[in-house]
């Protein structure tokens, strides 16, 4: 089976060894729409329409590494019309309970918790020492940033961008396609659509751009 990490920035370098780490894969190969075809930190690193020509839907699977919600959401659209399945990318020390549920297309870097009864959606992206509490869910496209810790009970809703640091009462929730900046501390719930920080972190303005990072 093939990996396609589809971004060779920052996030799918720290993917690609935590794959070679789980040398789970007989290949593993960048996929990056900015640059023409060629190697990269020792692998193919080629745009998505020569993936398409040069690997097989049913022995090829991708992983989206791109921190961007927006970004996230359409590029996992597009792999999936054209038929691929999505790979899970989780590192050895992450904890994850056995009664948590897991879509597909979600990484998970080192020293992350996943906490009992918790369901994850699709094409989630939970970076390094994340903390996801008990019987919480957590929406498809959504972005955790390193040591980002969820409460039990709470509801993070699709394509919401929490930042470094982010901390979230139990119980809380939060709406879809907002931004919680970096160290907010959630006491109370957050509309969809914002962007919120602080502590107590407060709604800030509407999102009217829907990008994260400029």
């Amino acid at each position: 089976m093939v990996l396609g990490i589809y971004g060779a920035g920052g996030c799918g370098k720290e993917i690609k060894d935590i794959a070679e780490v789980l040398d789970v894969w007989e290949e593993i190969v960048f996929i990056d729409d900015t640059v023409e075809a060629g190697i990269y930190r020792n692998i193919k690193r080629i745009p998505f329409e020569i993936f398409c020509q040069n690997y097989d839907i049913n022995n090829a699977e991708v992983i989206v590494a791109l921190g961007e919600p927006e970004y996230k959401i359409g590029i996992y659209k597009k792999v999936r019309e054209k038929g691929f399945s999505f790979a899970n990318v989780i590192h050895p020390t992450v904890w994850i309970s056995p009664s948590a549920r897991l879509g597909k297309g979600i990484y998970a870097k080192n020293g992350a918790v996943i906490s009992c009864d918790t369901v994850i959606g699709d094409n989630v992206g939970i970076e390094f020492q994340a903390i996801i509490g008990h019987d919480c869910i957590i929406d498809s496209g959504c972005q955790i940033s390193p040591m980002a810790a969820i409460g039990g009970h709470c509801e993070i809703g699709r394509g919401t961008h929490l930042g470094m640091n982010v901390l979230i009462k139990e119980g809380t929730k939060i709406g879809g396609n907002s931004v919680l900046g970096m160290g907010s501390v959630v006491q109370r719930d957050i509309p969809e659509n914002v962007i919120a920080l602080g502590n107590p972190a407060r709604v800030m303005k509407y999102k009217n751009d829907t990008k994260v990072f400029r």
